[in-house]
């Protein structure tokens, strides 16, 4: 059986090898009483190997006593490009 160190190492080079995925959704959370009182949290990426679902990566979590748990999941913005 592998020791804990030697999972660590091997997990630390394999998401040094992964080449980075491309963000499929921003999660975003309400943090405030207007329209436009949204915050980007963290990134959704489709799941490896065809697997139904996403990955859901957070950076931080709304600490605002009014937030009530939810989240979503929105597109990254596209820019338009002019071809003129």
């Amino acid at each position: 059986m592998d020791s804990i160190s030697e999972r660590a190492s091997a997990n630390a080079r394999r998401g040094r090898d992964e080449e980075k995925r491309e963000v499929d959704y921003f999660v975003r959370a309400k943090t405030g009483p207007g329209r436009k009182d949204w915050t980007t949290i963290g990134v959704a990426f489709t799941r490896l190997n065809n697997e139904p679902g996403f990955t859901i990566k957070l950076n931080t979590l709304p600490i605002d006593k009014n937030w009530n748990g939810s989240l979503i999941l929105v597109p990254p913005f596209v820019d338009e490009v002019d071809d003129d």
